[in-house]
């Protein structure tokens, strides 16, 4: 799937009404009851379930999968308050984006103009391991248990991390079938785990969330409907061809082409599962989990014994940020072991050439299953040229500040050097988010319910439609907090 070309973007709104309408969904202490008193929503029309449906289906995905736990440890890492003055600054950002009632620039977006416009069911922002903002809504709270969408394909990419650092794979140059036999013979004989991870296998794949007939759908419904959902899901990848060069017609090789596949992060984390010989509800409760410190049991979508690396991950709001925090730190627990190899969150974080969006992101924007967050046009900062022939950079992750830009290229005028440069995200459809800033030692959590995948487009029968855009708002609020917390 070729990348989406960015654009300036309508200013996507959600009815206050309907936010108000949601307030009373859940209790506001402990679990969310409330929302299994309603009937939950049908797997099956996921990509097009209500606003409400959406909050009880992402908050409940356990009763509507069938799902393995990991859990906590007996030691939790704190994530103390930030100072009353640094609280503060959060609260009192404003940014430019989208126009007023008389189409004048909208100048004073705040916080909670932002939760609206994003439907955002749950905001934490963490500085300097502090929570400075930690916000909820229609009905959602702090014991929520949050299905994370794509956000955990980075999970199942780092636990690839994790099972090299154990020496249970050895390099991201084996290719898929050495763990993987029954794809040999298929498109994906050859095809390393490197490429694989970065989505660019070579292998054809149809992402588009909001077509009946599109390979994500008929995973999904391997997921939701099948007895032997591996099975099933092995099966679909099996069939899959390698993608032709219409300038050519010669099949496409691996590395030459990103195309966004949750059927590879499924195959990914099956890797990782064949591997240690362990789920990887398992593998991430011993290895990240419990030593890193969690405060509160998660869920990962698993049949049969085979958790689902395309997504399928849940947890609190608050250890989504302390996943943040780990990979903050290079994968690094509170006793300062590793987990993960040297310097891997620099090369998770090192965006392809084959990811690359002309003119946006010229040096790419995909790494291993982790998106370069860059700057956004507001208005007010224009961003600076993006375009520099060095190829794919790296970030000096290990040392954040002897590190060079990602992109290679100036600060965004009037913003600090480390605002967009250095901002790098999970990201889920529907708005799920988890961005990370080494340089400013941020992170900032968003769980959403979005109308569509995509809410700057999306019609299935629209050519530039992409399942997955990291763009919009999104990028532009970011880049408000990071400013004014530096």
């Amino acid at each position: 799937m070729n990348v989406r070309t960015r654009g300036i973007t309508t200013l996507f709104v959600a009815s206050v009404s309907a936010i108000g309408a949601l307030s009373a969904y859940a209790s506001t202490e402990g679990a969310t009851p409330a929302a299994l008193e309603q009937p939950l929503p049908d797997p099956k029309n996921l990509f097009s379930w209500t606003t409400e449906e959406k909050v009880a289906g992402f908050s409940h995905s356990a009763n509507l999968y069938g799902t393995e736990a990991f859990r906590r440890g007996t030691d939790v890492l704190a994530l103390p308050a930030a100072s009353a003055a640094l609280k503060a600054r959060a609260q009192a950002v404003t940014y430019q984006y989208g126009s007023s009632a008389d189409g004048t620039a909208k100048r004073d977006n705040t916080v909670d103009d932002y939760m609206a416009h994003s439907k955002a069911t749950g905001l934490l922002v963490i500085k300097d391991g502090a929570v400075v903002l930690e916000k909820y809504a229609m009905g959602v709270n702090a014991a929520t248990v949050w299905d994370s969408k794509s956000v955990g394909k980075s999970v199942a990419s780092t636990l690839m991390g994790v099972a090299i650092k154990d020496g249970q794979i050895k390099s991201l140059d084996d290719t898929v079938e050495q763990y993987i036999p029954e794809l040999k013979g298929s498109a994906y004989e050859g095809v390393s785990l490197r490429d694989m991870l970065r989505m660019s296998s070579g292998v054809s794949w149809d992402e588009n969330y909001l077509d009946p007939e599109s390979d994500i759908v008929a995973q999904l419904g391997c997921q939701r409907d099948e007895a032997d959902t591996a099975g099933c899901m092995l099966k679909l990848m099996q069939q899959l061809k390698r993608s032709v060069d219409p300038a050519t017609g010669k099949p496409v090789a691996p590395g030459e082409v990103f195309n966004y596949s949750t059927g590879e992060a499924y195959l990914s984390g099956l890797v990782v599962q064949r591997a240690t010989g362990k789920s990887l509800a398992k593998y991430l409760e011993q290895k990240i989990w419990q030593p890193f410190g969690m405060e509160a049991d998660g869920n990962y979508w698993t049949s049969n014994g085979v958790s689902f690396g395309g997504g399928g991950f849940n947890a609190t709001l608050r250890d989504y940020g302390r996943f943040g925090l780990f990979f903050l730190n290079n994968g690094r627990l509170p006793n300062g072991s590793a987990v993960l190899p040297d310097n891997w969150v620099r090369d998770a974080t090192t965006w392809t050439l084959a990811s690359a969006e002309p003119g946006v992101t010229d040096n790419g924007q995909y790494g291993y299953m982790w998106w370069f967050s860059p700057a956004y046009e507001d208005g007010v900062h224009q961003p600076a040229p993006l375009f520099a022939k060095i190829g794919a950079p790296l970030q000096n992750t290990t040392n954040p500040a002897g590190a060079v830009p990602i992109q290679g290229r100036p600060a965004i005028q009037g913003l600090p050097g480390s605002v967009s440069d250095w901002t790098f995200a999970a990201i889920g459809v529907f708005g799920q988010m988890i961005a990370i800033n080494q340089k400013e030692n941020l992170v900032v959590v968003q769980w959403s319910v979005w109308d569509k995948p995509d809410p700057t487009c999306c019609d299935a029968s629209e050519s530039g439609y992409i399942a997955s855009n990291p763009y919009g708002e999104e990028s532009t609020f970011l880049n408000a907090v990071i400013s004014a917390l530096h």
